[in-house]
């Protein structure tokens, strides 16, 4: 069975994953209810332009919508055996340099806030292409909605994960959409990514960043879809499984990235 794990409030797909997650491994995730955690969120990709790394401190549970921006910090980036760059702080926890990554290179990152220092190292995987994107018609509970397929040749070698970022009509659908080749390593994929809210229609226009990430990164990604079920930024309500050294939440991700758009008929 072929699913897209995503991160959703309630409704639809909320009971579409409980009912099917027993698809994917189980994760073993710290669980801490009170002290505000750092997290650090920072993206190399294959594309030339600004690499973004972001820094904020999660608040209790009950408060999450409450995320304060750290600013201040020292943020490195170095390429292995290559450039090292210094990310400039742009806006209130908001730090950018400008290159491009190159698949099979590893990168470092090193953030220091208060004389500590944080860091990890994420490998860029080969890129692969997103062919095509279609739509289809699932019958659930009664109820018949559209969802989207996408369609990939997955690589022979083992350990190939991805992740979605897809936009109706302008709008992003809520929520982390990722998947790897656990059951189909080495198949041509027509991959179903079960999408909420909004529906999609007919005239719809649908905008989908195709990233190819790390193991690593799938973890943390589909580790919050077993902490909370809700979108958003991770609270102290648990902590997902982090490529980061020093006790911080978040993830570092040197990934490619293709964007695709189509119109739905």
């Amino acid at each position: 069975m072929k699913l897209i794990y995503a991160v959703k409030n309630i409704g639809f797909i909320a009971v579409l994953t409980l009912l099917l997650s027993s698809c994917e491994e189980v994760i073993d995730i710290d669980v801490n209810q009170n002290q505000p955690k750092l997290v650090i969120e920072g993206n190399v990709t294959d594309e030339l332009g600004k690499q973004f790394v972001k820094i904020s401190e999660t608040v209790p549970f009950k408060n999450e919508s409450a995320i304060k921006e750290i600013s201040g910090a020292t943020v490195m980036i170095q390429e292995e055996n290559g450039q090292l760059y210094h990310l400039t702080e742009e806006s209130n926890g908001l730090y950018s340099a400008s290159f491009k990554g190159l698949s099979g290179k590893k990168y470092y990152l090193a953030v220091t806030i208060n004389d500590k220092t944080y860091q990890a190292s994420c490998v860029m995987p080969e890129k692969v292409v997103l062919d095509s994107i279609s739509v289809t018609q699932v019958s659930m509970f009664d109820e018949k909605r559209n969802f989207l397929k996408l369609h990939y040749q997955d690589p022979p070698e083992e350990g190939n994960a991805y992740r979605y970022i897809i936009k109706n009509n302008g709008v992003p659908y809520k929520g982390f959409f990722v998947s790897n080749d656990k059951f189909d390593n080495g198949r041509y994929v027509n991959r179903t990514v079960y999408t909420d809210d909004p529906k999609i229609e007919v005239d719809d226009n649908i905008d989908v960043e195709f990233l190819c990430i790390s193991p690593e990164v799938y973890k943390y990604f589909y580790s919050l879809v077993q902490i909370t079920g809700g979108g958003g930024p991770p609270v102290s309500a648990g902590n997902p499984v982090s490529n980061i050294s020093g006790d911080a939440l978040g993830y570092f991700s040197a990934h490619t990235i293709q964007r695709n758009s189509f119109q739905v008929k």
